[in-house]
């Protein structure tokens, strides 16, 4: 499958470690004025064109502080705004989602629609190799029998039907793993309002189904850590216009911070987003670069002296939203977050903010030049 040929290739790269034994890629840093032209980049999901304009961003004093602002680095890459119109909403974000497993017959149609797949079919070639006890209640008159395990119906687009995300259980061995080595796996098929299906993914020793409730959609992640690290992956799924979307995806978990989610990935990967309402999609929240002297000369109160007790090479520091400024010691780390009022930095304990590595599958797009503050006061609930 796609996922284990992209997750090889990132074993097979060297490791990039924090402050105690490596370090990130030094970059250059040019100092701007606090007006900042901004390229816009829109790509169209079915098409390769872009079409490209120029907007010109004015970062205020109350956005920045002004150190920071003064020294404040755009970032080399393209960027999209957010969308005129676009709700910011406190979405419910339910951690371990137990689903249910009344779905009427559409269980048993699945469990046929497996059967008629290639990983049926492979599985019953290797039927001789399903020997161990955990194989019994999957073995009955010398053929496979997949079983239904766990549904998530919902309606995920808002259009009043419903879509149902299945899994069934069957052994099978994987492509991509040794010969032999085999086992139950979770197979993850998508039923449509009409109930045309679909198998989406398979892995095994799934993770806690994760489910995002924005109201009028709906998002559901899932995902395992399979049997080897290079099959650990998730995948974060939501439905537009009937038809299934892979939203976000890595070998990573999410987190709710407010109305944003984080992604906390492998070595350090992972990205801070918002979903765009209008755009019905997940935009990377990126920041500016800020200059570490000019960290030093703001933080009066020496509250930074501990994390910037480092080698300056391996420090990235960026300021987030006009808000949050997070702090990182190399590739493999996360970040410290903290803000700054008054003159003074403040630690944010147990924030799910983050530096945006831009190491998403999906390439989506990035926005900057977004006011975080105004994002908060302007958050709604979600509507049930």
């Amino acid at each position: 499958m796609k996922k284990f040929g992209l997750l090889g290739v990132l074993l097979s790269a060297a490791v990039l470690v924090s402050c105690s034994g490596g370090g990130n890629t030094e970059e250059t840093v040019t100092e701007t004025s606090t007006e900042t032209t901004i390229t816009e980049t829109f790509t169209e999901a079915a098409s390769t064109e872009t079409t490209t304009s120029e907007t010109t961003v004015t970062e205020t004093e109350e956005e920045v502080p002004e150190t920071a602002a003064e020294t404040a680095q755009e970032p080399a890459e393209e960027y999209v705004q957010v969308s005129p119109d676009n709700e910011f909403i406190d979405f419910e974000f339910i951690e371990d989602y137990q689903g249910t497993t009344d779905i009427g017959d559409l269980a048993d149609r699945a469990v046929e629609f497996l059967k008629q797949s290639e990983f049926y079919s492979e599985s019953m070639k290797n039927i001789a190799e399903f020997t161990d006890e955990e194989f019994v209640p999957y073995i009955k008159d010398g053929v496979v029998v997949p079983i239904f395990n766990m549904a998530y119906p919902a309606d995920y687009d808002g259009d009043g039907n419903t879509e149902t995300f299945i899994i069934i259980k069957m052994p099978y061995s994987p492509l991509g793993l040794m010969d032999g080595l085999v086992t139950v796996r979770d197979f993850v098929v998508f039923a449509d309002k009409d109930g045309n299906m679909e198998i989406i993914d398979e892995t095994c020793n799934m993770y806690p189904v994760q489910f995002l409730n924005y109201g009028n959609f709906k998002q559901i992640a899932i995902g395992g850590e399979g049997m080897a690290g290079v099959e650990a992956f998730i995948i974060l799924y939501g439905v537009k216009d009937g038809k299934l979307e892979k939203l976000y995806g890595d070998r990573c978990r999410f987190a709710k911070e407010d109305c944003f989610l984080s992604a906390f990935g492998w070595q350090g990967r992972g990205d801070f987003m918002y979903y765009d309402t209008v755009a019905r999609e997940y935009r990377v929240i990126n920041g500016v670069d800020v200059e570490i002297d000019d960290i030093r000369a703001m933080d009066t109160a020496n509250v930074l002296a501990e994390v910037l007790d480092c080698d300056e090479k391996l420090l990235d520091i960026k300021l987030i939203g006009g808000k949050y400024y997070c702090i990182v010691q190399g590739y493999t780390d996360w970040g410290h977050v903290y803000t700054y009022d008054n003159g003074k930095f403040t630690f944010i304990e147990d924030s799910n903010v983050r530096i945006s590595l831009n190491s998403n599958l999906y390439e989506l797009k990035e926005v900057v030049d977004i006011d975080i503050e105004q994002a908060l006061a302007n958050m709604k609930p979600v509507q049930k």
